[in-house]
């Protein structure tokens, strides 16, 4: 299957040709058609994988067990309510698996809650926490960060009904013993890094994009892509593709961590 005919099936390239180039910080425009599409592609998955999830306590985890060809697919930000949307409809055509660590500052979560809460709700897609407009956290105060976890976990609680906790992924990757110990005490007590990345945290080309998720899409990795710009939504069909070739399966963050119990 070729990109475009990938697209057309997925419903994603018609929600795309009015997006433009998003700019970090700025919520994007709302997609103008909040109805789900019906899954017309062949099912890449059809539900998690058997695992019995690890309780990893207070820790910084950066891959998944490899004991099995799995890989978390990580999502942050949300800048472009049109890519939170493609990725969304991407999960519902071939069931893959997703972990969004979502600023609820932007109108994207919002924008694309009605397609999204199905997913939510059967565990196919996870919600965590990124705080609410992406700051340093190292650079804020101990009530700064509380207020940016707690606003967050609001908003998105209130929007989907769930929480984001025990999830956390600090923005740009910055954090210490002080940052952590705040996040433990709001109930986040597995920090979230990742073993690879699409690299698409700025404007870069589809085969930029395309380069690294051949580099990273591995058993035991967790790759992180952003909700933020249009460039990775075109290669879609072939980051399925190198899933199919190199037999992985998706697991949302849940699927393999939970928190210890208080």
């Amino acid at each position: 299957m070729d990109r475009r005919t990938f697209l057309l099936a997925t419903g994603v390239l018609g929600a795309l040709t009015a997006c433009s180039s998003a700019v970090a910080g700025q919520p994007a425009s709302p997609a103008d058609d909040p109805t789900p599409i019906a899954p017309t592609t062949p099912v890449l998955q059809t539900g998690p994988p058997a695992v019995t999830p690890r309780v990893p306590g207070h820790s910084v985890v950066a891959t998944v067990p490899d004991d099995q060809p799995l890989v978390a697919l990580t999502v942050d930000d949300g800048v472009s309510s049109e890519v939170v949307r493609a990725y969304v409809q991407l999960a519902a055509a071939t069931g893959i698996r997703l972990t969004f660590f979502a600023n609820g500052v932007y109108s994207s979560w919002a924008d694309n809650r009605e397609v999204m809460q199905p997913l939510v709700d059967s565990g196919q897609i996870v919600i965590g926490n990124h705080t609410w407009d992406h700051p340093d956290v190292t650079t804020i105060s101990r009530p700064g960060l509380v207020d940016q976890l707690t606003r967050n976990d609001k908003a998105l609680s209130n929007l989907y009904g769930v929480s984001t906790k025990p999830f956390f992924r600090p923005p740009y990757m910055a954090h210490n013993d002080a940052t952590d110990q705040v996040a433990v005490d709001q109930g986040y007590p597995i920090i979230c890094w990742w073993t690879g990345s699409f690299g698409d945290s700025t404007l870069i080309t589809a085969d930029q994009v395309l380069t690294n998720a051949r580099q990273y899409l591995r058993a035991g990795t967790i790759v992180i892509g952003h909700a933020n710009f249009p460039p990775v939504t075109t290669v879609f069909d072939d980051i399925i593709g190198l899933l199919q070739e190199r037999s992985l399966q998706t697991v949302t963050l849940a699927d393999v961590y939970r928190a210890s119990s208080p």
